[in-house]
């Protein structure tokens, strides 16, 4: 088979031809038709993420794919960038009828984490959220899903022409990240702030009312800076991390978050796809998911 190997950290990939894999004990061989790329691959191939792989590997954790023909959605490790990858039964997601491939590839991790990330931060209906990049892949998922559980949604992008889009997805105002502290403070304050940007914390904690809470789910700008405990106490204020990787092995919560996503997908919950890559270009739809032009879920179809 045809697969996308990255041999050195920080490298190009190479198409090579693999042996196909065997499925082991409680695993099935996924035929791949689609894989979704997350800022998180891009991470993995500088030896820059939270768990680190050593080469050579097969970069992407989200794939669509057939087996028995049905179509499943699953996260996975590494491997994705195959024509074929083995994958534990229980790993696999089911899907609506109606979902294209594309849309498949971008349902798991944009919407599991907004899903989760909200509940974590025991999100109510009536309060108010913000979503940062509300034009991409987690934050269009994130707008629908906020919406879907009775929140205000507050969006913003980086560009003006990014903010028809989560309007449209039910964003009660979307505005560019320049204009956020004042139309947060018209608001009167945040209760929920879904962080993705990182670098910019201590203005995301300025935003949040009394009782507030920030989960940190990204730093796509870059780290942070230390953040001062009295400047918590003071309005009794809350940071929280979220990770969706360590919690998929939490099998209640999956099953809680797909019973709330799943009666939804397709319906008022639809995956966002942007740029769509074909295989042989595995390396433009990376440089794609860099370019913060796009919008969508950066999609690699087989």
């Amino acid at each position: 088979m045809k697969a996308w190997v990255l041999k050195r950290l920080g490298g190009p990939l190479e198409l090579v031809d693999l042996p196909e894999p065997e499925a082991e004990e409680g695993e099935v061989v996924l035929r791949v038709e689609a894989v979704g790329l997350n800022f998180a691959d891009h991470l993995m191939r500088l030896g820059a993420y939270l768990t680190r792989l050593h080469p050579p590997f097969i970069p992407g954790m989200e794939v669509v794919g057939v087996v028995e023909g049905r179509r499943y959605a699953a996260l996975v490790p590494q491997g994705g960038l195959a024509e074929r990858v083995a994958v534990p039964k229980g790993a696999l997601l089911p899907l609506p009828e109606g979902l294209s491939p594309e849309e498949a590839a971008a349902f798991p991790v944009s919407f599991l984490t907004a899903y989760l990330a909200l509940k974590r931060a025991q999100a109510r209906p009536g309060e108010k959220v913000l979503v940062q990049a509300a034009a991409g892949a987690l934050g269009t998922a994130a707008v629908q899903v906020a919406r879907a559980m009775g929140l205000r949604v507050l969006a913003a992008a980086s560009r003006p022409e990014k903010l028809a889009l989560p309007l449209a997805l039910g964003a009660e105002e979307a505005v560019t990240y320049a204009e956020v502290p004042e139309r947060a403070k018209a608001w009167g304050g945040l209760d929920l702030v879904l962080e993705v940007r990182g670098k910019e914390v201590e203005e995301s904690l300025g935003l949040l009312a009394h009782g507030g809470r920030l989960v940190y789910i990204g730093a796509a700008e870059g780290e942070v800076a230390p953040i001062p405990p009295l400047r918590l106490m003071r309005r009794n204020l809350a940071v929280l991390g979220f990770w969706l990787t360590p919690l998929l092995r939490e099998a209640a919560l999956v099953e809680e978050a797909l019973g709330f996503l799943l009666p939804r997908l397709g319906r008022e919950l639809r995956p966002v796809v942007g740029p769509v890559f074909p295989f042989a270009e595995a390396e433009a739809a990376f440089r794609a998911l860099l370019d913060r032009g796009h919008t969508g879920k950066v999609v690699v179809r087989l």
